[in-house]
């Protein structure tokens, strides 16, 4: 009787999870398609500039093995689930106590796998620490609660909250914080780079198209984290020079004007 009872609860189990699993595979599908949106002005897999093109492109040599491995290991994992099931009647099956061939190919398989991942993670993470040769803007970025300022030592000026660039212009930012630890971030067009009150880190990147880029700050810095955003502005050379001059004559007609300051203030 308690073994007839124990199977009709097992079987109402098996049927209540059969009934909702369209709706679960519903749910991954809707996630799916949100994750895979492509119109976010955040959106790491839409870049506008060589560093985000290396960085988009090394995430994909990453995740589709990482995929196939676990379609591999999850399908596995459901056959066995089915296959082996507990049957009516069946007597508890033949205990092992582990595989040593199995175990050492399994331990090996990893280690070779992230060996040969290794070679372009390497590689790309030593292209992106490289400067490229050429012409080269350097730009001062600080990070302060909750707000960034960008200062162009060359050229004499500073803005907030908006970096201004030139498109296929390689751009050297260094950064550093005043308060607590923020992190620079534009995901269209480069990866991170930590602002630490007393240090200074460097990055570069550049703009391949005109645009309006979205940035901020990825490292919780207080209350007002939510609202320090930047954006990178980048236009052509020509747009880049008007506006530069605009801006070192203060000329109030600039759309930009009211975002620069100057430090002797």
């Amino acid at each position: 009787m308690f073994h007839i009872k124990n199977s009709r609860t097992r079987f109402g189990v098996m049927s209540q999870v059969a009934r909702r699993l369209p709706l679960f595979l519903l749910l991954f599908l809707l996630l799916l398609a949100v994750g895979c949106e492509t119109d976010n002005p955040q959106n790491t897999f839409a870049p506008s500039g060589d560093v985000a093109d290396k960085l988009r492109d090394l995430y994909l040599i990453v995740m589709w093995p990482l995929i196939g491995i676990m379609v591999v290991v999850e399908g596995l994992l459901v056959l066995s689930l089915i296959i082996f099931r507990q049957k009516r009647g069946q007597a508890v099956p033949r205990q092992t106590h582990g595989n040593t061939r199995l175990e050492v190919a399994w331990t090996i398989a990893p280690a070779l796998f992230l060996f040969v991942l290794a070679i372009p993670t390497i590689t790309t993470l030593r292209d992106l620490a490289t400067v490229p040769d050429g012409d080269v803007m350097e730009i001062e970025v600080t990070g302060r609660q909750f707000s960034w300022s960008f200062r162009y030592p060359n050229e004499e000026i500073t803005t907030t909250n908006q970096l201004t660039i030139p498109i296929n212009q390689t751009v050297n930012v260094t950064t550093t914080g005043v308060d607590v630890i923020h992190s620079f971030w534009v995901p269209k067009l480069a990866g991170k780079a930590d602002a630490v009150p007393g240090r200074s880190n460097a990055m570069w990147f550049n703009a391949t198209e005109p645009g309006t880029y979205s940035g901020q700050c990825a490292e919780f810095c207080g209350v007002g984290h939510w609202e320090m955003t930047f954006t990178v502005v980048a236009m052509t050379q020509s747009d880049f020079d008007n506006w530069l001059r605009d801006q070192q004559a203060g000329n109030p007609n600039s759309n930009t004007s009211d975002l620069t300051w100057h430090p002797e203030e």
